[in-house]
């Protein structure tokens, strides 16, 4: 019996036909090497290299009108001049121009959203799933509230009380956003504050916060940045409508939800005044989002193993 089980263990390793469950035939167990999307993160290299560059590469001055040069349409197309490769609006303004312009617009609302959406957001989680009771009954009320109400609502509520501008577009997707982020900071401290580390923290003598924050919330951090990731799309596209329905940035910006906004008009005859501007938001929107899809992959434990 001794030799034969010596045999085993010996053939073991090398018939590869038991999985780590034991299944007889089964693949053993590996992990999950997710290639990265490389379009996707070409499209973000895109966007980004608009902002970073975006002063030196823009051909015109993305605010300077010239009436004479209206609604000429891009270099392609009869009529076109190669000094505007995408046309001109009906003021006389290089399209191009203010697409690149409005990149920065477009990552400096993400940003102003996304870091006043997080921060409300993982701050009323945290407090809602580590002290739970009347304040995990209040805090999710108040989301339940929220969620009921959209966005363009709580936009035309701060128009009226302020005026339409950036602040209001940030505050307009801050106030209504935050709830995704409390739900799930929420749910995943439910699930932490059980094991065995945050006990031993609480035996330790560490204060409610000092856990919260030195022990709970490192621990949330990959989720979060895959949320962060999966926002920014949503939080372009919000934009864009409120600056589209004349609730956000005013003209003469570079919005590019104004630049549709503009163009509409023309729609008849000036394709490109909302063609380009919505293929910007399009590929914007995409590369994030799939960029979001690979690192909820990478990051997320449960999807590292078979």
């Amino acid at each position: 019996m001794r030799m034969w089980f010596r045999v085993f263990r010996v053939l073991r390793p090398m018939w590869g036909l038991v999985s780590a469950r034991g299944g007889p035939g089964s693949p053993p167990a590996k992990r999950i090497r997710q290639k990265p999307p490389w379009f996707a993160i070409f499209l973000v290299l895109i966007f980004l290299v608009a902002v970073v560059f975006g002063p030196w590469i823009i051909p015109h001055d993305p605010f300077q009108t010239d009436l004479d040069k209206a609604i000429l349409p891009p270099v392609w197309q009869e009529g076109g001049q190669s000094a505007y490769l995408l046309g001109t609006d009906a003021m006389g303004r290089d399209i191009l121009s203010r697409l690149i312009y409005g990149a920065r617009i477009t990552l400096l609302v993400s940003l102003f959203a996304i870091g006043l959406t997080g921060l409300i957001g993982v701050v009323l989680g945290l407090l809602s799933g580590y002290f739970g009771g009347v304040v995990d009954m209040v805090i999710m009320r108040l989301t339940d509230i929220l969620l009921s109400l959209p966005p363009i609502m709580m936009a035309l509520l701060l128009a009226a009380i302020l005026e339409p501008s950036l602040l209001t577009v940030v505050l307009a997707i801050a106030l209504t956003a935050w709830t995704q982020y409390a739900r799930l900071v929420r749910g995943e401290v439910l699930s932490l504050k059980e094991k065995d580390f945050v006990r031993l923290a609480r035996v330790a003598g560490s204060s409610n916060w000092r856990i919260m924050l030195s022990h709970i919330f490192p621990n949330v951090v990959n989720m979060l940045i895959i949320l962060v990731t999966l926002e920014v799309g949503r939080v372009i596209i919000l934009a864009a409508t409120l600056s589209f329905l004349g609730l956000g940035l005013q003209p003469p910006s570079a919005a590019w939800g104004l630049m549709l906004s503009e163009g509409r008009k023309y729609i008849t005859y000036a394709w490109w005044l909302v063609t380009f501007p919505g293929i910007a938001i399009l590929i914007t929107v995409l590369g994030f989002n799939l960029t979001g899809d690979w690192l909820r992959d990478v990051l997320d434990p449960k999807q590292k193993l078979r």
